[in-house]
């Protein structure tokens, strides 16, 4: 995948979205450096490519040790652009991605940061009744997050008074 061949981002996204299926290996695969040429590829690949990266990532971040290096790597930007212009397949599984991201109250800023907010407003109003609901739970559980995050801060900030 790093030669940047089209034919070998096609491949390499997609065997690597594969493999990612299988639980016991997605730390592995996040250990042997397959996370910068993936964020590479939803960056500037091809519209094919870039829906295997996407896959695979999506794959990837199912496993709660994976998240953050998924994060570190760099992919939240390319994920949120698919979110824009993207496939509609590819935006469901973005959605998802995200949705498993907003898991961590220090990953919600993040993902307000990196603009998914006003993309998945759009699904809120253009989109099927199923986007609509997953975008709708989606955000709930980004609110929620961060509502506790605030909590916990409250919290310490009351313990040092």
């Amino acid at each position: 995948m790093r030669a940047g061949t089209d034919n070998g981002e096609t491949n390499g996204a997609w065997a690597i979205g594969q493999l990612a299926r299988f639980a016991s290996l997605r730390a592995l695969i996040v250990a042997a450096g397959a996370l910068p040429p993936l964020v590479e590829v939803l960056r500037a690949g091809t519209d094919n490519n870039k829906s295997n990266a996407v896959t695979a990532i999506g794959q990837l971040i199912k496993d709660a040790a994976t998240r953050a290096p998924i994060v570190a790597a760099g992919a939240l930007p390319p994920l949120v652009e698919l979110l824009r212009a993207g496939s509609e397949g590819d935006k469901v599984i973005v959605m998802a991605a995200i949705g498993e991201l907003a898991k961590d109250a220090r990953t919600c800023a993040l993902i307000v940061a990196a603009g998914a907010l006003p993309p998945f407003a759009e699904v809120l109003h253009a989109d099927t009744e199923d986007a609509k609901a997953s975008v709708a739970s989606l955000l709930v559980g980004l609110a929620t997050e961060m509502q506790l995050e605030i909590s916990a801060l409250q919290t310490e900030r009351d313990a040092l008074a």
